[in-house]
């Protein structure tokens, strides 16, 4: 265990020091492990989808111009986190029509750096990563019925968008709940996020 654990110290170590002297493959490496988790955390803030990646896409160059500045992915995690955050609050001020929800979304956390609301919230969004990697996994017709209904969509939309019956929508989704929840069996948060997801979306 003990060297495993230094094995990993010194991998991350490496990779910080070429992301620091601007190694693009260090920069990719990064990218890869946090994008989609930022996105999703983001998404949260009822930011829509294309705008999401645009403000992520941003931080990341701002992280690029700053790479000389961090020491470890741990701060790398909290300075993309914290200027996605910055940037999607800058985005609902902007927006002359906010709802309800987006406007407490932005008194709430403009008085967080890191408390108990953000951390929240980026857990979820690292959670929900680990629903949409072993989503990926799954067999075709399983993998699209259980993504439209993580979309919002219920039986009959489905149904009529995938040209199929209702009752093999919700025989499939079933099927795909199963095999999911083999998939995150090493995640006990994950299967129970992914439960409310489905069942608040009309399962």
């Amino acid at each position: 265990m003990a060297s495993a654990l230094m094995n990993m110290d010194t991998e991350e170590a490496y990779l910080i020091a070429e992301f620091r002297k601007g190694k693009t493959w260090a920069f990719e490496q990064v990218f890869r492990q946090f994008y989609g988790t930022i996105c999703y955390f983001v998404q949260d803030f009822q930011v829509d989808a294309d705008t999401s990646k645009d403000i992520v896409s941003e931080s990341f160059i701002k992280l690029w111009g700053l790479r000389e500045e961090f020491e470890n992915l741990k701060a790398i995690k909290a300075f993309l986190y914290i200027t996605a955050r910055n940037t999607a609050l800058n985005h609902l001020r902007r927006v002359k029509m906010m709802s309800d929800h987006q406007r407490n979304l932005v008194d709430e956390l403009s008085q967080e750096e890191l408390g108990d609301t953000l951390m929240q919230r980026i857990f979820d969004a690292e959670v929900l990563q680990e629903v949409y990697k072993a989503l990926d996994t799954l067999p075709g017709q399983c993998k699209r019925v259980l993504r439209l209904t993580l979309e919002g969509l219920n039986t009959d939309d489905i149904a009529a968008a995938m040209d199929l019956s209702a009752q093999t929508v919700r025989n499939t989704r079933v099927r795909a709940m199963e095999m999911l929840r083999k998939r995150l069996a090493h995640c006990a948060v994950a299967i129970t996020l992914l439960s409310i997801l489905v069942e608040k979306a009309g399962l």
